[in-house]
C-alpha cells in the first residue's frame, strides 16, 4: 500500500508541474469562420455514410472469400487480408478529408479504380470466385448514384467523365491500392482556379462534428486493421500459434510467481518501500521546489494580468467620460445655436407680420375712401350731368 501511495504522489506532483509550467493557457474559439454550405454538409454526411457501407461490404465479401481457401493456404489468405486492409485504409484516407468535395471526388475515384482492378485489371483472376468483382462494381454504382444526387446540373456528367478517365489513367497495379489524389485535377477539369478554393472547417459545431466522426472512425477501424495486420504477420512468419500460446503461458507463470513472492514476503516489500521512499525523497523535494516556483511565477503573471485589466478598465472609463463630456458640450452648443436661430426666425416673422398688417390697413383706408366717394359724390355728379343734358335739350327746343 505504501508503494501505491508513493506512486500516486509522484504522479500528482508530475501533473502539478506540467500544469504549472503553462504560464498562460489560452483557448480561443474562432466564431468568425465561414460555415459550410448545405451542399457541402450533405457531401460530407453522405460520403462518410457511404464509407461505412463500403467497409461493411468489403469485410463481408472478404470473410466469404476466406472460407474458399484452407487455413494453410498462406498466399490466398494473405491476399484476402491485404484487400481488406488496403481497401479500407485507402477509402478512409479519401473520404475523411477537410474538404467535403475532395472527399467525395477521391472516394469516387478510389472505388472506380478498385472496380476496374477486379473487372478487367490485374485482379480479375486473383480470387477463386467473382465476389470481389461483384462487390466492387456494386460499390462503384452506389457512389455514382450518390454523386448524381449531390452534384447539380451538368456538373455530375462532367465529373463522371473525369472520374472514369482518371481511374483509367491511374489504375491499381496490385493489392496495395496506392491512392492517387484526384481533387486538384478535378478542379482543373471543372475550370476552377485553385486559389479561389478555400478549405474551411466550418463553424465550431461543424468542426466538432468532423472531429467526432474521425474519432469514431478511428475507434471502429483501428482495432480491426491491427487485428488483420497481426493475422497477416502471423500467416507469413515462422511463429506458430503454439509458440504464441507458450509465450503467453510463460508470461502468466512469471506474473503469478511475482505475485506469490509479493504475498509471501511482506517484510521485504516493506523494506523495499522504505528504501524507495528514501531514494525518491530528493526527487519529490525537487518537484516541490519546482512546483512552488511555477506557482509563484503563475501568481505573479496573474497579478500582472489583473493590474493590466484594471488599468485598461480605468482607461476605458476615462475615455467614456471624456466622450460623454464632449458630447454634452456639443449638444449644448447645438442647442444654443438652435435657440438663436429660432429667435431670429421669430423676429423675422413678427417684422413680416407687422409689414403685412400695415399694408392691409393702408389698403383698407384707400378702399374706404373710394367707398365714401362712390356713395356720396357719385349721385351728385350724375344729377348734375343729367340736369345739364335736360337744360341743353330745353334750350334747343326754345330756339326752334
Amino acid at each position: 500500500m505504501d508503494i501505491v501511495r508513493l506512486i500516486r504522489n509522484v504522479g500528482f506532483y508530475i501533473t502539478l508541474v506540467l500544469l504549472a509550467g503553462c504560464s498562460l493557457l489560452e483557448v480561443k474559439l474562432d466564431s468568425q469562420t465561414t460555415p459550410l454550405t448545405k451542399q457541402e454538409l450533405n457531401m460530407r454526411l453522405m460520403t462518410r455514410e457511404y464509407s461505412r457501407e463500403f467497409f461493411t461490404q468489403v469485410e463481408t465479401t472478404a470473410d466469404t472469400l476466406t472460407t474458399l481457401y484452407p487455413e494453410s493456404d498462406v498466399i490466398n489468405q494473405s491476399y484476402v487480408l491485404l484487400w481488406k486492409i488496403h481497401a479500407e485504409e485507402g477509402l478512409q484516407q479519401a473520404a475523411f478529408q477537410v474538404s467535403p468535395t475532395a472527399g467525395l471526388i477521391d472516394s469516387w475515384v478510389f472505388t472506380t479504380q478498385m472496380a476496374n482492378f477486379f473487372t478487367d485489371g490485374e485482379g480479375q483472376s486473383l480470387f477463386a470466385s467473382q465476389d470481389a468483382k461483384a462487390t466492387s462494381q456494386a460499390l462503384s454504382k452506389n457512389i455514382d448514384q450518390l454523386a448524381q444526387s449531390l452534384f447539380k446540373g451538368d456538373s455530375y456528367q462532367t465529373s463522371k467523365t473525369f472520374v472514369e478517365k482518371f481511374a483509367r489513367l491511374h489504375p491499381f497495379e496490385n493489392l496495395t491500392f496506392a491512392r492517387t489524389p484526384a481533387y486538384r485535377e478535378w478542379l482543373k477539369a471543372q475550370g476552377i482556379d485553385e486559389s479561389e478554393v478555400a478549405s474551411t472547417l466550418g463553424t465550431m459545431p461543424e468542426a466538432l462534428a468532423d472531429v467526432s466522426d474521425r474519432l469514431a472512425l478511428m475507434s471502429e477501424q483501428t482495432p480491426k486493421l491491427m487485428t488483420w495486420k497481426a493475422q497477416l504477420i502471423a500467416l507469413n512468419s515462422n511463429v506458430s500459434g503454439n509458440d504464441i500460446r507458450g509465450a503467453l503461458q510463460s508470461f502468466q507463470m512469471s506474473a503469478d510467481a511475482f505475485q506469490d513472492f509479493v504475498s509471501n514476503n511482506p517484510e521485504y516489500m516493506q523494506d523495499l518501500a522504505q528504501k524507495m521512499a528514501i531514494e525518491l525523497q530528493p526527487l519529490l523535494n525537487d518537484f516541490d521546489a519546482k512546483t512552488q516556483d511555477k506557482l509563484t511565477q503563475l501568481s505573479a503573471e496573474r497579478q500582472a494580468l489583473d493590474m493590466m485589466v484594471a488599468r485598461e478598465r480605468d482607461e476605458l472609463i476615462k475615455m467614456v467620460e471624456r466622450e460623454r463630456k464632449e458630447l454634452a458640450v456639443l449638444v449644448n452648443t447645438e442647442r444654443r445655436l438652435f435657440a438663436d436661430d429660432l429667435d431670429k426666425i421669430s423676429q423675422d416673422v413678427v417684422t413680416l407680420a407687422v409689414d403685412k398688417l400695415i399694408q392691409l390697413i393702408k389698403s383698407t383706408i384707400l378702399y374706404f375712401i373710394l367707398f365714401i366717394l362712390v356713395i356720396f359724390f357719385a349721385p351728385l355728379g350724375l344729377g348734375y350731368f343729367l340736369g345739364k343734358k335736360a337744360q341743353q335739350k330745353k334750350n334747343i327746343s326754345l330756339d326752334s
